[in-house]
């Protein structure tokens, strides 16, 4: 039963570090999305020759961008750090004493 439950918590914490790996991924994925999409936009407001809408749509852009990617993040790192501790204290209940 003992390495059943060493199999199981080693298996949660490589799980919990691949989550976070491919988080940073997905991170890189939307700022390079972000950049693609402020391209586009002041690519079209060039074609219009209406320069005053690309400094205002990028400012909004941005900002929107980079709350929604903290916000997110934020929560998605705080999710982590519990779930590790969770698994810790899983881990520190299950050995056995002294």
């Amino acid at each position: 039963m003992k390495d059943e439950m060493d199999d199981v918590l080693r298996r949660s914490c490589e799980e919990v570090d691949r989550t976070r790996k491919r988080q940073w991924i997905y991170l890189a994925v939307a700022m390079f999305c972000l950049i693609l999409f402020m391209i586009s936009i002041i690519k079209t407001a060039e074609n219009i020759g209406d320069f005053r809408l690309v400094t205002t749509v990028l400012v909004g852009v941005i900002l929107l961008a980079l709350t929604n990617v903290l916000v997110v993040l934020g929560l998605s790192l705080f999710i982590n750090k519990m779930t590790r501790k969770i698994l810790k204290a899983i881990e520190l209940i299950s050995a056995p004493r002294n």
